[in-house]
């Protein structure tokens, strides 16, 4: 599958919790993130070209709310390296502007640079 994304994913420190309020599932913890989609390491697969209402959990203090909601399509799942989990790649579909600005610092504040280490605060 080639590489299809904008902007360069960034690995978090801080693995915020992530879920659709559709089914109301606990889907898992957020990996990484851009103002495009994200990937989520989910404890039960979740099928492809699914669509979710994806809230995802701020750590404290990040914005003036904890969490934000937006619509996200499933692209792929796949097995991660402990069976126990699975990895899913989700594209937003409806990101509001504010959001995108909270999510461009939580990627700021809490991505980790394989080559400087953490770069937050």
């Amino acid at each position: 599958m080639g590489e299809r994304r904008k902007a360069e994913r960034k690995d978090l420190v801080y693995y915020s919790r992530v879920s659709d309020t559709i089914s109301g599932r606990d889907l898992g913890n957020l990996i990484n993130i851009t103002p495009e989609g994200a990937m989520v390491l989910c404890e039960r697969p979740v099928e492809a070209d699914k669509v979710m209402q994806l809230v995802i959990e701020l750590p404290e203090g990040l914005a003036s709310k904890t969490r934000v909601q937006v619509d996200g399509k499933s692209l792929w799942c796949r097995e991660d390296v402990n069976p126990e989990f699975y990895d899913v790649g989700f594209a937003f579909t409806n990101l509001a502007p504010e959001d995108a600005e909270i999510i461009q610092s939580l990627v700021e504040n809490y991505s980790f640079n394989r080559e400087r280490g953490y770069e937050g605060f």
